[in-house]
């Protein structure tokens, strides 16, 4: 009977943690993020490492890192009027396409010698746009297709799918790069766009709902602000979500320097330190997939935020591989943490019918955060890398107090 009952309780929470990848639609779209993701983050990498063999530059690497972003500062709340008036599907499908164009330009120039830093910056400037009009969509799909009260379950699943594909992407590229060089990496990039349109097609996304499309698109503009100005709260939230992708791209931004000068561990340690944040994050969206009923989310901001900042500041203090990958893998579980319970918070409180819309903002800030990780490449450039990263770690503690003494008023959301 003892025996009976631990086999149950494993099956209960396993059943538990893959609650979302039940429905069948939720699994296609939750593949196609795994395939777009594994050649995006493996271009990204590319992109970095080709950015400091060209330049040595800590600032150079910030604004060549955070170029992808910096359309989506302006271009999510357009494609979030679009996200409420189109078929999703489709959008997310021309998304990837554009995305899929603009790595074969990229492994172009690279395998015929011709690459500099402008094409570089760029692509990624355009690529953002093209990222600008996917998100909107992908995060206006996911809720749809599972129940209520599986969301905290699938959007976890779904930041998963993201970051296993990071984890694994960034284990091998370092030894690609070794292997084949910077240009065939841009063609896994582009297959990996084509199968997750192949994925999308075969999921059966449900319509945008109709009334939005009946609305003329500035109206459909305006009625986002206005629910915005009616849910103070609401917009707190999506500020917060600046600071885990303040913390991500930063770190990830300056990884070639701590690979080549500080940690002296090449091309294949630079793949590993690029791949611990995505195990942290794997370890932790674990965790909450079995946290759907957890009533006190909030709370678990505060505490991803304080891990945050002591990771970040203990990492600049390491000089050996090893305990900066464990370092690496705390960060990386406690920024995945914030960044899903947020997400998790924000979904739960719009209706679908602005769901486009308000995450549009939530897109604003994920640009804004990236954009903002070129001022700590400038105080780079004159304090040294390491100095930045401890700094970066000073901001997640004070947004921490910040939050414990707002807790009240952030908790009427939940």
């Amino acid at each position: 009977m003892v025996q009976s009952s631990q086999v149950v309780r494993q099956e209960s929470y396993l059943s538990l943690m893959l609650a979302s990848l039940r429905y069948r639609d939720f699994r296609l779209v939750w593949l196609g993020s795994f395939t777009e993701h594994f050649g995006e983050f493996m271009e990204i990498a590319t992109i970095l490492w080709l950015t400091n063999e060209l330049t040595h530059s800590p600032l150079m690497l910030t604004i060549v890192g955070s170029s992808r972003y910096m359309a989506m500062v302006f271009m999510p709340m357009v494609s979030g009027v679009v996200a409420d008036r189109v078929n999703r599907r489709s959008m997310l499908i021309v998304a990837l396409l554009g995305s899929a164009v603009l790595s074969v330009i990229l492994a172009i120039l690279t395998l015929t010698g011709l690459i500099a830093v402008w094409h570089l910056i760029a692509i990624s400037l355009v690529s953002g746009v093209a990222m600008s009009f996917n998100h909107p969509a992908r995060q206006a799909i996911v809720p749809n297709l599972i129940k209520r009260e599986h969301l905290l379950n699938a959007v976890s699943l779904d930041f998963i799918s993201v970051h296993v594909s990071l984890f694994i992407s960034m284990l091998m590229v370092g030894f690609l790069i070794l292997l084949l060089g910077t240009g065939p990496i841009f063609i896994i990039r582009v297959a990996g766009c084509i199968l997750a349109i192949v994925w999308l097609m075969m999921a059966r996304i449900p319509p945008t709902p109709a009334a939005t499309k009946k609305r003329a698109p500035w109206q459909s503009l305006t009625e986002g602000f206005s629910y915005l100005r009616v849910n103070p709260i609401l917009v707190g939230f999506i500020a917060l979500y600046l600071l885990p992708r303040l913390v991500a791209t930063t770190y990830s931004n300056f990884t070639p320097v701590f690979a080549n000068d500080i940690l002296r561990v090449g091309a294949v340690g630079y793949g590993y330190l690029q791949a611990a944040p995505g195990l942290g994050a794997i370890l932790s969206l674990i965790g909450l997939t079995v946290l759907t009923y957890y009533k006190r989310k909030v709370t678990l901001l505060v505490f991803a935020g304080l891990i945050m900042g002591v990771g970040l500041i203990a990492f600049t203090f390491s000089p050996w591989l090893y305990p900066s990958l464990v370092l690496l893998v705390i960060v990386g579980g406690a920024e995945i943490a914030f960044s899903t319970v947020n997400s998790t918070l924000i979904q739960a409180a719009i209706p679908d019918e602005v769901r486009g819309r308000i995450m549009s903002w939530r897109e604003v800030a994920f640009g804004l955060g990236p954009v903002a990780s070129i001022a700590f490449g400038a105080v780079a450039q004159y304090t040294g890398v390491p100095t930045s990263v401890e700094i970066l770690g000073g901001v997640c503690l004070i947004v921490s107090v910040v939050l414990i003494i707002f807790l009240p008023g952030f908790r009427r959301i939940e």
